[in-house]
């Protein structure tokens, strides 16, 4: 059965409108998890003499000449990020028919632009291994551009291009869980970071899972007597391969149409550095710049108590 042209524009009008907030979802997540790590290299802060229960094994890093942070943590972070989306296929279903794909006549650009305002509580269980939770509430502007081609099968004319452009503005929230690993020598330090985070926007009927890995490396240098500045580069991978479903309403008798949307980052990879000054053991500022220098930039602020 070949849809109408009235059918196939509503269905690219949803898809332009729902797709676009389902897709940044993942990458406002992107940018957050991105600053999950950075605010915990914290191996050379001087902690206290008094006996506390984490982390475990801290006699051990005492031993080594190991000056550990305090053990507990809670951190504002605010990020930025701009990054592009690459839908590899689309598919609809209607009438109990099998799925037809339309990327034959059509193609898709997108581009996403996130703010997110986010907390997160972390707690060195080791040494060199530092575990923690987020939550947060992002907003994020989408824009995608469309090129439909639609065949008319019934008269010998030429197809119909149509170019869409949509703007579409989304909130919510999100949650992860992650940990982080320290080694260090001296001022020289370096750190491996995995994180896991999921969310389920109202609009599809799955949820998005994403994993997000990264690496740092840098040196440490003191400011005075209780105060510490550190600097780093690093590289960051964002593992996201995600099947979106959505349900676009039609007022033809085909009835709602569910639609598919398979799609990944346009580059996975970010290379950052960043820097951060921690005053009295207790307070870390931290500020952050990323970018695969094609189609993704990420900023990062981040202030941490830790007690």
């Amino acid at each position: 059965m070949q849809l109408s042209k009235s059918d196939r524009f509503l269905f690219m009008k949803g898809i332009s409108t729902f797709s676009l907030i389902l897709l940044t979802v993942i990458f406002l997540a992107n940018g957050f998890l991105f600053a999950q790590s950075a605010d915990t290299t914290t191996v050379n802060q001087t902690a206290t003499d008094e006996k506390r229960i984490l982390p475990f094994w801290s006699d051990w890093a005492k031993d080594q000449g190991i000056d550990l942070p305090l053990p507990f943590g809670v951190s504002a972070n605010y990020i930025f990020m701009s990054r592009d989306v690459d839908i590899t296929d689309v598919t609809v279903e209607f009438l109990d028919r099998e799925p037809e794909s339309i990327n034959d006549f059509s193609s898709f650009a997108v581009r996403n632009k996130t703010s997110v305002a986010a907390v997160k509580f972390d707690a060195w269980i080791l040494p060199l291994l530092n575990v923690y939770v987020s939550v947060g509430y992002a907003s994020t502007n989408a824009n995608m551009n469309a090129n439909i081609t639609i065949e008319r099968s019934i008269l010998p004319l030429p197809p119909v291009e149509l170019d869409i452009e949509t703007e579409t503005k989304v909130q919510g929230p999100y949650w992860g869980i992650g940990s982080t690993l320290v080694a260090g020598y001296k001022s020289w330090f370096v750190m491996a970071d995995a994180n896991y985070g999921k969310t389920s926007p109202g609009e599809i009927n799955n949820s998005i899972d994403f994993t997000f890995l990264s690496a740092r490396s840098g040196f440490a240098g003191n400011l005075g007597q209780n105060n510490s500045v550190k600097v780093w580069i690093g590289a960051a991978y964002l593992y996201s391969t995600t099947t979106l479903e959505i349900k676009v309403p039609s007022e033809s008798f085909l009835g709602d149409v569910l639609v598919r949307i398979e799609q990944h980052p346009v580059n996975p990879w970010t290379f950052h550095s960043g820097f951060m000054i921690s005053l009295n053991k207790q307070f870390d500022f931290m500020a952050e710049l990323g970018t695969n220098f094609d189609d993704a930039s990420i900023a990062v602020l981040n202030a941490t108590y830790r007690f």
